[in-house]
């Protein structure tokens, strides 16, 4: 067992076992956050400055190279020492290029955690000369507190002269509506539900320099770390242009078959899953832990104390859906695309919001449904402006989406006007049945598009409550948001064909008044308007 002092050939800089880095950058700023750190008396360690030097990354011209970054680290370890000097840094040093002021908001899941990360900041300010009489008011103490500084509503702020604020909030699913970030922080990110998420991500879209950092611990099986999980998937994957990712895991721990093989009680692996320790974290802790979790709960000391997070396991091709990829290869034909009256447009969004596809059918005969992949591309501000054009471009086409996977642009969608139908489970579930059994008996005519059948070949199914089935990864590196689209949009046109049609009611029947009908103190009938 090891002794409460790291053994000597596991000191040194502890480095991630997955450092991505966005493909548009070029330089860094991290000179920049070290003479924040200077001036705010905060010390790094060199795990937390090589986290500062990749989030700081920007591209050719000056702009984040990231415009979200995630970080999975382990509990304890000083993950505030990022956090900290990265939002200082926006506060003091990183002004908006318009000149227009700068808002910065740090969302945490847990009240207390939004709390403290707040004092933490008000803290480092206060004990700064420099950095305190940038404050509004110069941070004078006053008899309502300091100048610059405020903590009503649940809200905790600081304001400086030139307008820049720095706000700390507890997530909710109003949160953020109404305010427009340039940096979003969300901390504790493996409690980020997509219905919260839905509010809260938009409100990074107006500016013209965003970024989002995400910092947070492996899920439990009861949160909801979807949105996560989808920035760890493409950080893993790597050779994204605006997204960063960093991880400090033991080395296996992404693979589910070596992950299980792990031994959770050897030191090595301790260092590899806790950059802080021997550092900010003891040694007896981490033992006290292992001792305390190793036979009555490994999972969870795995979890919490290791970040142990294998990606989702693929699943065999034979097992994959019940879809007739032959016949599907059959029925593809150049003249098949989809135009005309009564196209239905559809939005899948990949796991995590990381990229987004539009798809689109249209009835061509009685039995017979054309689907088409429109459109596929990273990142999510592009989508609402096209299907605005789309939709337009159709005829006002409906549109059709799953409003959980599509929680990270339905604030976009709803600011553009963009009406469109959400599919509840059993609809879901009711789209992948339709599309399967009308592919399987011939029905559904497409353009040769290589894509969509490739996602086809790799979408393996799971389930949804006892509703059924719809489309899933077999695994990260396969993405199924074509499959869905085109499942999508094929239900949308076989329910707009089930829906009643709106008829206008009758003009009013002509009658004749006659003068009985009328009061001898009424109007005379020959001023009477009909």
């Amino acid at each position: 067992m090891p002794s409460n002092s790291p053994k000597p050939a596991l000191l040194g800089l502890q480095e991630p076992r997955v450092r991505a880095l966005p493909l548009s950058r070029t330089d860094t700023l991290i000179d920049d956050v070290l003479d924040i750190c200077d001036l705010a008396n905060i010390r790094c360690d060199p795990w937390q400055e090589g986290a500062l030097e990749a989030t700081s990354s920007i591209d050719a011209e000056g702009q984040w190279a990231a415009t979200e970054f995630g970080i999975l680290v382990s509990r304890q370890q000083g993950k505030g020492n990022i956090l900290l000097p990265y939002e200082l840094a926006h506060l003091f040093l990183w002004p908006r290029e318009d000149g227009a002021p700068k808002l910065i908001g740090h969302t945490a899941h847990e009240g207390a955690t939004a709390r403290e990360a707040f004092r933490r900041a008000r803290r480092a300010i206060l004990a700064s000369p420099i950095l305190r009489a940038e404050l509004v008011g110069g941070g004078r103490q006053t008899a309502q507190g300091v100048t610059g500084i405020s903590t009503g509503n649940g809200n905790w702020a600081i304001e400086l002269k030139n307008g820049n604020r720095l706000i700390f909030f507890t997530r909710t699913g109003s949160a953020g509506v109404g305010i427009s970030f340039d940096v979003l922080i969300v901390d504790e990110a493996q409690h980020s539900p997509l219905t919260i998420l839905e509010a809260l991500l938009p409100t990074t879209d107006a500016s013209p320099n965003k970024q989002v950092l995400f910092t947070g611990t492996v899920p439990k099986e009861d949160q909801d770390g979807e949105y996560f999980e989808g920035i760890r998937d493409r950080g893993r994957i790597g050779g994204f242009e605006r997204t960063g990712w960093i991880e400090h895991t033991p080395v296996g721990s992404d693979d589910p078959d070596t992950a299980a093989k792990i031994d959770l009680g050897d030191p090595q692996v301790w260092r590899e899953g806790n950059p802080g320790l021997g550092i900010r974290l003891a040694w007896k802790t981490v033992q006290d832990d292992w001792d305390r979790m190793g036979q009555t709960n490994p999972d969870a000391f795995s979890r919490q104390r290791l970040s142990i997070w294998p990606s989702r396991k693929a699943a065999e091709a034979v097992k994959l859906s019940d879809l007739d990829i032959e016949v599907w290869k059959r029925h593809a034909d150049e003249d098949a695309a989809v135009a005309g009256d009564g196209v239905v447009l559809s939005l899948a969004l990949g796991r995590g919001g990381g990229y987004g596809t539009i798809g689109a059918a249209v009835r061509v005969d009685t039995e017979s449904i054309a689907v088409e992949h429109i459109h596929t591309a990273a990142q999510t501000r592009w989508i609402a402006p096209m299907l605005k054009e789309l939709k337009a471009q159709y005829g006002n086409a409906l549109v059709v989406l799953d409003a959980k996977n599509a929680a990270a642009v339905i604030g976009a969608l709803d600011a553009a006007g963009i009406k469109y139908l959400a599919m509840n489970l059993d609809e879901i579930a009711a789209a992948h049945t339709l599309f399967i059994e009308h592919v399987n008996a011939g029905l559904v005519p497409h353009r040769p598009q290589d894509e969509v059948t490739r996602s086809l070949e790799l979408a393996t199914t799971r389930n949804i409550g006892r509703a059924g089935v719809t489309w899933e990864q077999s695994d990260p590196t396969k993405p199924v948001s074509m499959a869905q689209a085109v499942t999508w949009a094929l239900w949308g046109v076989l329910k707009s064909e089930a829906s009643p049609k709106k008829r206008m009611p009758p003009p009013p029947r002509a009658a004749v008044v006659a003068r009985s009908d009328v009061a001898r103190d009424e109007f005379d009938l020959a001023s009477a308007r009909f």
